[in-house]
């Protein structure tokens, strides 16, 4: 599928749920009337843990599924719930019939948290730079050409992060 199509049939899905009178938006995404979310061939839905509002996902998943021919792929779709009792919790992944997934998550080498980035988070960015620095240490460098090849291949890493997250002072030292 062209991806300008697969944005027209994202749309409607989009339109297909929002008119739903069953669903609910997740607390922290009401304000801005954010219920999914789209990067390349992704989609991250969020709702209140709720029967009604999970329904209405899987009405829009399905009349997607039928406009589109795209089937969501049950052993790579989790369901994230969270503070939900356990008889609601299977409740909602009988609905959709997905894995139940936790966030500790990776997208695009970066975590995604629910909460504020401590320094345990960055633990795959710590032991990706100080495995770049060991790398060079039978390389014999001039200072100034140290911090050369110091800020050309930790610069890229660092951006990444620092876009995305305001890192800690620990981090950074």
């Amino acid at each position: 599928m062209s991806p300008y199509l697969f944005v027209l049939v994202i749309e409607v899905l989009t339109l297909l749920i929002k008119q739903d009178m069953g669903f609910s938006y997740h607390w922290r995404c009401q304000e801005l009337s954010l219920f999914q979310l789209c990067f390349a061939d992704d989609l991250f839905l969020f709702c209140k843990a709720d029967v009604s509002s999970v329904n209405v996902f899987k009405r829009g998943l399905d009349m997607f599924v039928s406009m589109s021919s795209l089937h969501a792929n049950p052993s790579k779709s989790h369901l994230i719930i969270s503070k939900s009792s356990y008889d609601v919790r299977d409740g909602l992944l009988t609905i959709l019939g997905f894995q139940e997934g936790h966030l500790s998550v990776q997208y695009l080498g970066l975590p995604l948290l629910a909460s504020r980035l401590m320094i345990s988070d960055c633990k795959p960015l710590l032991l990706k730079i100080n495995s770049r620095i060991k790398g060079w240490q039978g390389i014999q460098l001039s200072f100034a050409g140290q911090i050369q090849l110091t800020k050309s291949a930790l610069m890229p890493i660092d951006v990444n992060w620092a876009m995305a997250f305001l890192l800690t002072k620990g981090v950074i030292q």
